[in-house]
């Protein structure tokens, strides 16, 4: 297992990545992506903007998916709140319609 949870990083560097400031992605649509199309291993944090979303994602590492089964690629997408944000390792990041939009914080 490659990701070893909030102990990864240093206090001052899990505040730079709790602000965003590895960047992001702004992910939409009803194809499924991954963190290795975008030349990445995972994402650490995902957020609802632009309205609710139904999001389903394949966890990086130890755990269950995000999803209502928590297996992921099971069409079973939870639904978030315009900004609510889900904090884990993601390495793969699919939702139910083209309209709906997250921001996929990048972790490495």
């Amino acid at each position: 297992m490659g990701h070893k949870g909030m102990r990864e990083w240093s206090g001052e560097e899990l505040s730079n990545v709790a602000l965003g400031q590895n960047g992001f992605h702004v992910l939409t649509g009803t194809t499924a992506v991954t963190a290795a199309s975008k030349g990445i291993t995972y994402w650490i944090a995902l957020k609802a903007v632009d309205g609710a979303s139904e999001v389903e994602a394949s966890t990086y590492g130890a755990g269950d998916d995000f999803s209502k089964t928590g297996v992921y690629g099971s069409g079973n997408w939870v639904d978030l709140a315009d900004g609510d944000i889900v904090y884990g390792a993601f390495d793969a990041v699919d939702m139910n319609s083209a309209t709906d939009y997250i921001i996929a914080y990048i972790g490495k």
